[in-house]
């Protein structure tokens, strides 16, 4: 008689649930060497798995409160830089306002409202040529150009086009992984549309 193998076993007791509790002298002889845990019952195994998972779900929920925080406090500060929009006349004021709002956010340090100039032909040809937005770190040659030494992200916005770009909208934060690639920027984009409208007219 061939020898049953790990997975036969495994098989076997996933096709018939109710084993255990037909055959309880058996659980209560099984016993698994964990390699952290030492010898510890099927039950024991199991509690300790549902434990894991319900750790794991909870940090999950966690995020997403917190992300939908985030969300809310983007949406409100977002909401008072389109008012803005309609209530400056001139680029500078606005400029001022736009910085005042958005720096109330803790994890943003620095936000740039500037009028195009030729000095930014190299950020916008390798950060933003593509569809004007970039979205993570810079190069010390780049962040001169625009913030502190201790800005660690950046986000990245092109008012306009590569061929006739009007200005760049940006945000540092001292946190490196504030802004990156995968950050939900919805809220902003929205906003970067209507002031390209804006500036357009004040122009």
């Amino acid at each position: 008689m061939s020898k049953l193998t790990e997975q036969q076993i495994a098989e076997y007791l996933k096709a018939h649930p109710d084993f255990f509790i037909k055959n309880p002298d058996v659980l209560a002889e099984v016993e698994l060497q964990q390699q952290t845990a030492g010898a510890t019952s099927l039950v024991h195994i199991q509690q300790r798995q549902l434990r894991e998972h319900n750790t794991l779900l909870k940090n999950k929920i966690e995020q997403l409160v917190e992300q939908a925080k985030e969300n809310e406090l983007i949406y409100r500060l977002f909401s008072d830089c389109h008012r803005q929009l309609w209530t400056n006349y001139d680029f500078t004021t606005l400029a001022s306002n736009l910085r005042n709002i958005i720096c109330t956010n803790p994890s943003i340090n620095e936000c740039h409202l500037v009028k195009y100039d030729k000095k930014f032909d190299e950020l916008i040809a390798h950060r933003l040529q593509n569809d004007g937005i970039y979205l993570g770190r810079v190069s010390q040659q780049e962040r001169d150009l625009l913030f502190s030494d201790t800005t660690q992200s950046t986000a990245l916005y092109l008012i306009g086009n590569t061929k006739h770009p009007v200005a760049i909208l940006a945000f540092g934060s001292d946190d490196v992984n504030h802004f990156e690639p995968a950050k939900d920027s919805f809220f902003v984009l929205e906003f970067v549309r209507s002031l390209q409208l804006r500036l357009l007219e004040l122009a």
